[in-house]
């Protein structure tokens, strides 16, 4: 009875190693996958935080570009505002009105109201309409101490279904009490084109608003009708004397209602809110494209150990063109918060920080710096005969010439339209003046030898200021080049004059 015995033996180890051996593979590739997950698992919350991280740089790069623009358009009317506020005696100041009112089609009207609220000044020869309720004449009539105003949206009685915001100002008797108000009336376009152009990240969202609710304009737009809009304010932001210059936060849309990631920025002399945002979707959308690829190779990676590595390094390297993708819109944002996009050159806000180190630098060691403020003549008149396309190549030559002839240290910047500015360090009011007399006739002659390039004859306009000891402000220094820039215009362009003494 023991023969049978050995063979039942041999099966019963062939029986366990049968059922270890699959066992211990599968612990290996069970311990192999599951080491395997963890790290993509890993590598995908990583990638999450990373490219949230990323968008939220995007984002604040594009608010800092959008918000510039914003400034850049604010600032030009109440300078023509301002302007006119010192020319309120000025004889014929209806022609005047009207003709600054024909060269900027987004400039409804220019209304110079008395102190009752009477028009008497207007760029309209229609009949007056009566303007003594709009907020833009009485927040400056009951409000002694306010110095600017922004109106909220309302539509236009002279011209029907045109909407607008107004900008206006104080005019003081000479014993400084309230005497009148000037006003610019906008059209609601003034911001859309460019900023609309600027949001080009689908998701993302602008929206400009006063700081009791009114709002400006916001893109993208909802609606083909402009109305009287007003949203409530999230009770959380801080209070106007402690707002720091970027505010974050994550919350729900005043307009769309939709869970943003949203960038908020007080401007306290428009007493305006700025607001972008972008839903947190779009600034995951990459970064989900890349791992929804992912999936199914993640599936087959729980199935064959091999496929599974193949997934993870394909992943890896979609991520990787994501991340550089990223990088680049990064790198263009950048460029777009510093410099002008049609001319190379600085924008305001760039010119602002360069100036400001030129400014401290100039307080601690001393020298001389001066400021030319430059305008290319009659560009209106280019524009119209010849075509914006024409006109945008007139402003690329003159940077382009002007640039070929100015030092390392100097800065040239676009202020605006056709105006641009240099600051130069280290040059006094004499040598700034020959490099003017120098950039003036270097342009004209650009203009005259280059037929190929240009519709017709160009030239410019130039305005001469320098740092005065004690002086702190780099905007004194900015208006009176201004200053000597208009002068050069009455006496008939294409001239160099400098400040008044």
């Amino acid at each position: 009875m023991s023969a049978p015995t050995e063979p039942r033996v041999v099966r019963t180890d062939r029986l366990i190693d049968s059922l270890l051996l699959p066992r211990a593979i599968v612990f290996v590739c069970a311990i192999l996958l599951a080491g395997l997950n963890s790290l993509i698992v890993h590598q995908l919350i990583e990638g999450r935080k990373e490219a949230l991280v990323r968008g939220d740089e995007a984002q604040t790069l594009q608010h800092r570009a959008l918000l510039s623009q914003i400034e850049q358009t604010l600032n030009l009317y109440e300078y023509v505002v301002s302007d006119l506020a010192g020319r309120r005696d000025t004889p014929a100041l209806d022609d005047e009105l009207s003709r600054l009112g024909a060269l900027d089609a987004k400039l409804i009207d220019l209304l110079i109201l008395s102190r009752d609220g009477q028009i008497q000044h207007w760029s309209n020869d229609g009949p007056r309409p009566d303007v003594t309720d709009r907020e833009y004449f009485t927040a400056l009539r009951d409000d002694p101490n306010r110095r600017l105003y922004i109106g909220p949206v309302r539509a236009s009685r002279a011209y029907p279904d045109r909407w607008f915001f107004s900008l206006s100002r104080p005019l003081r008797a000479a014993d400084g009490s309230f005497d009148g108000v000037i006003v610019a009336i906008i059209d609601l376009s003034v911001f859309n084109r460019d900023l609309a152009e600027a949001l080009e990240v689908e998701g993302a969202g602008l929206g400009i608003i006063k700081a009791d609710g009114h709002v400006i304009t916001r893109l993208p737009v909802m609606t083909n009708r402009p109305t009287e809009e007003r949203v409530k304010l999230p009770d959380d932001l801080p209070p106007a004397d402690t707002r720091p210059g970027l505010i974050k936060r994550e919350d729900i849309s005043p307009f769309d209602k939709a869970l943003r990631r949203q960038t908020w920025t007080y401007m306290p002399d428009h007493e305006l809110w700025v607001i972008t945002s972008i839903t947190r979707e779009r600034m995951l959308s990459l970064w989900w494209s890349s791992v929804k690829d992912a999936i199914p190779f993640w599936i087959a990676l729980n199935l064959v150990l091999v496929a599974g590595a193949l997934a993870m390094l394909a992943a890896s390297r979609r991520n990787q063109r994501n991340m550089r993708a990223l990088q680049k819109l990064t790198s263009r944002l950048e460029t777009q918060a510093s410099v002008d996009p049609l001319t190379g050159a600085y924008n305001r806000r760039q010119f602002d920080v360069l100036a400001d180190l030129e400014f401290k630098r100039t307080r601690r060691h001393g020298g001389a710096v001066s400021l030319l403020a430059l305008d290319v003549d009659h560009f209106k008149r280019i524009n119209d005969e010849w075509g914006h396309p024409e006109g945008d190549k007139v402003l690329q030559t003159v940077v382009r010439v002007i640039r070929d002839r100015l030092r390392s240290t100097d800065i040239l910047a676009r202020f605006g339209g056709e105006e641009f500015v240099v600051l130069m360090p280290h040059t006094d009011l004499e040598q700034a003046l020959i490099v003017a007399e120098t950039l003036r006739h270097c342009i004209a002659e650009a203009a005259a030898h280059d037929t190929n390039a240009l519709p017709c004859p160009v030239t410019a306009s130039f305005g001469i200021a320098t740092l005065r000891p004690g002086e702190t402000h780099l905007s004194d220094l900015i208006r009176r080049a201004d200053m000597a820039l208009y002068a050069a215009k009455r006496k008939g362009r294409n001239r160099v004059e400098i400040e008044a003494a």
